[in-house]
């Protein structure tokens, strides 16, 4: 959820989109999107892992005929009308986020475009369902109105910036009919080596930081408390001011959950949606030092190696 610049989310690398297509491939019936058709879409759009994952969720849930909720983006509507042939497209992003992010005067992805009247989430009704149509706000605000009215919902690289997860889940579940299915990959998540999602940030000297290119070590932001890692960035030629900025998203900022994979696993299972597949995407190797320091920081945890989540989950049909 990374190496490389990405739209938000651009966390997801080139190298990422290859091995998670290759991972999956094998086992999924038949890729929809062939190699050219994802570059032709890329360029087209000016996305980049977006096409790739489309293509995954594609096999696993498809959109065609679907009425559908994205959730943590806003994909262009000529992909998703017209290359995904979808009934209709509902999107919702939190602006809170992008606040956050950009206010360090750099962008690391793909900003909503501004509109002259958005419409709050919370103040969505049926009317909005036609189409396709833009909300801001959270998922967690999802009105009565439009409570079983979504065939699909669909999220890329927005999971792990769910605060309140159980309750989003629980407002996804409402959201589909019986038999919707929900899709969504994510990462980086807390637990991974650059789970501290670090935003962009130039220090003084014009240096430019993300968590794909970061000054913090990796699994740093879970071995270090806060002004460890202040004193670390200082040791490593950062001034105090980038620090402090630095250690304020990687402990301090909103824009993040910091939950564990042990945790989005633990939270899926409780979820009221039944669970198709969960997978466990993008391993890098632990070194068996930092395994031991990690379990030692976090006691009862022990995959810090897997950078993000495959989900797949559905509204039963009946209930229980």
């Amino acid at each position: 959820m990374n190496p490389t610049a990405h739209p938000k989310h651009e966390h997801l690398s080139a190298e990422h989109e290859a091995q998670s297509l290759e991972q999956h491939r094998a086992r999924l019936p038949g890729a929809p999107f062939a190699a050219d058709r994802v570059r032709a879409l890329q360029e087209q759009y000016g996305l980049s892992y977006h096409i790739p994952f489309l293509s995954m969720a594609e096999q696993l849930v498809g959109f065609a005929g679907c009425r559908v909720l994205e959730v943590g983006g806003s994909l262009p509507e000529g992909l998703v009308l017209g290359e995904l042939a979808a009934r209709s497209w509902l999107a919702v992003e939190e602006m809170d986020y992008w606040s956050e992010t950009l206010s360090t005067g750099h962008v690391l992805g793909t900003p909503p475009q501004p509109r002259a009247m958005p419409v709050r989430l919370c103040d969505a009704t049926t009317a909005h369902l036609a189409g396709y149509g833009v909300c801001t706000g959270r998922v967690e605000d999802l009105p009565a109105a439009l409570e079983g009215r979504f065939d699909r919902v669909f999220s890329i690289a927005a999971f792990e910036h769910i605060g309140q997860l159980p309750l989003a889940l629980e407002r996804m579940h409402a959201a589909l009919i019986p038999g919707g299915r929900l899709f969504a990959l994510f990462a980086p998540i807390w637990s991974s080596q650059d789970g501290h999602h670090l935003p962009e940030i130039e220090d003084a000297q014009g240096r430019r930081y993300n968590f794909g290119h970061s000054p913090i070590p990796p699994w740093g932001h879970l071995l270090m408390r806060p002004m460890e890692l202040f004193d670390h960035l200082v040791a490593a030629g950062c001034d105090r001011t980038t620090a402090q900025q630095i250690v304020y998203f990687v402990h301090c900022s909103p824009h993040i959950n910091r939950m564990f994979l042990e945790d989005y696993l633990d939270i899926v299972a409780r979820s009221p949606l039944r669970v198709m597949q969960v997978t466990r995407v993008w391993p890098c190797s632990v070194p068996s030092e930092i395994q031991l320091r990690l379990e030692s920081a976090h006691p009862s945890l022990k995959d810090f190696s897997h950078n993000g989540l495959l989900v797949v989950l559905e509204r039963p049909r009946h209930a229980n």
